[in-house]
């Protein structure tokens, strides 16, 4: 079971027994013995501590989409896809670094640890998996809708900061068979996942 499962299975548990506590409180006080509200559906993510930009922003839709899967193609020795407000790819050839975005026009924010990435990809000449993409720090307060962006783009894997697994609570159980997760906690941690597990 993965970092996440397990955090988000702990948290499911902590919610049952919140509501059982507030329902016994309820029947102690006087009050009905109803059952505490829950969500009206599953896909609303509980995001602690993080203010979101819009309402809109709550609701995450994990029922696909037609966009183009660029996230799906193999990259090459030296490339590295992520994901910040658009979908980017990073590419180092002959100690040239080109950034390239595949779905916008912004500007990437921090490219930095992708760079250490693309840079050890070609240590090791070894792609990174079909289908991987890379979270950095910049999708923080805005991890649901990062996540959607890798579906919809069609990623496999995603390694997530281990600091914004905090904005997965409560994820809809759907968003872990559409898309692999696995946290990292530093650079090395990352490097290590990427390039040292078997």
């Amino acid at each position: 079971m993965s970092e996440l499962s397990e955090l988000i299975r702990v948290n499911k548990n902590i919610e049952k027994q919140n509501a059982e506590i507030i329902r016994l409180l309820k029947i102690i006080a006087g009050q009905s013995d109803e059952k505490v509200d829950k969500p009206a559906n599953d896909t609303d993510f509980v995001i602690p501590y993080v203010q979101m930009p819009t309402d809109e922003s709550k609701h995450f839709d994990v029922s696909g989409s037609d966009l183009e899967d660029i996230l799906a193609e193999p990259l090459g020795v030296g490339e590295v896809f992520f994901v910040e407000d658009d979908v980017f790819k990073l590419r180092v050839k002959n100690n040239e670094i080109t950034i390239d975005n595949l779905t916008g026009d912004g500007e990437c924010i921090d490219s930095s640890l992708v760079e250490v990435i693309a840079n050890e990809s070609i240590k090791y000449d070894q792609c990174l998996d079909e289908g991987t993409v890379i979270i950095t720090e910049a999708s923080n307060g805005k991890l649901p809708l990062t996540m959607k962006i890798c579906i919809d783009r069609g990623a496999k894997k995603a390694y997530i900061p281990w600091k914004q697994s905090m904005e997965l609570l409560n994820a809809p159980q759907k968003l872990q068979e559409m898309i692999q997760l696995d946290l990292y906690r530093n650079e090395e941690h990352l490097l290590e996942k990427l390039f040292n597990d078997e």
